[in-house]
């Protein structure tokens, strides 16, 4: 099943069957379990306000808990409205797996208001090489995460996964290999995990790590009108603390235009 045909079932909600290929280790790959939540939660607000309506307002931000490791076959998932109000709506969706919650995930959308409060975004994209001048991480059987064979990934900062690196922060560009018939927010939560977490290069050896938390906050408009079906996005990752196993990280998304997309925050763990 494709992505599209994959993002099309969640939003009718109920059983959802993950195809091969869309791995990391032994779970499904992050960013698609929070882009199948999403489209759950988008087809349950159509569905609310009617045949042929949209999101009610643009997603403002989106929090992933990883409850457990969910395997590519049948999953089920399942959306709720938790309050539509003036401004702002809000939903909750769960995936789950052999009847055991896999992963939660909180919605909030929120319609443009005038303010008099205008902060311009603080950390300007980084300077990186033209992106087709970088060849993006291979898919290498048995050696990369499956999901690799659907993204571009082209590392620019930073160091390989447990390189034994002194820091912890990574930059590059990403992309969709196969650029769908219009770009949505479902597609820039499939881009915005696909990156290591960026703490794992500094271990020696190999080490598992996965991320329990992830909140992606939108800060401009996601959609058709805005992004290219080939949207490219620069992508800057710092590790801000890791201690007791946990690692912290943030990270930004920026349009090649510069324009700051999105802020990623992630809690990690790492046995190593």
């Amino acid at each position: 099943m494709s992505l599209k045909n994959m993002l099309e079932s969640a939003s009718r909600g109920g059983t959802v069957e993950v195809s091969d290929g869309w791995t990391q280790g032994r779970a499904i790959y992050g960013g698609l379990t929070g882009a199948l939540l999403l489209a759950s939660i988008k087809g349950r607000l159509k569905d609310a306000a009617g045949s042929g309506s949209r999101s009610p307002h643009p997603l403002r931000s989106f929090t992933v808990s990883f409850v457990g490791p969910a395997t590519t076959g049948a999953v089920e998932v399942h959306a709720e409205i938790l309050r539509v109000g003036k401004n702002v709506t809000q939903a909750q969706a769960t995936l789950r797996q052999d009847g055991a919650i896999v992963a939660t995930a909180l919605a909030a959308f929120g319609k443009h208001r005038e303010s008099t409060i205008v902060v311009p975004p603080r950390h300007p994209m980084p300077e990186l090489p033209e992106p087709g001048t970088i060849e993006p991480f291979p898919y290498i059987e048995k050696m990369t995460p499956e999901f690799y064979r659907f993204l571009a990934l082209r590392q620019v900062g930073g160091a390989l996964p447990f390189s034994g690196a002194e820091t912890g922060d990574l930059s590059g560009w990403a992309q969709l290999r196969e650029a769908p018939e219009e770009f949505h927010e479902e597609h820039l939560l499939v881009l915005a995990d696909a990156w290591p977490p960026a703490t794992i290069q500094m271990l020696s050896g190999f080490a598992p790590a996965s991320s329990l938390t992830w909140t992606l906050e939108l800060v401009a408009e996601i959609g058709p009108d805005t992004i290219p079906p080939e949207a490219l996005f620069a992508y800057e990752a710092t590790t801000d603390a890791s201690r007791d196993g946990y690692a912290h990280t943030h990270a930004m998304m920026w349009r090649p235009d510069g324009a700051l997309t999105a802020i990623s925050r992630q809690t990690i763990t790492v046995f190593g």
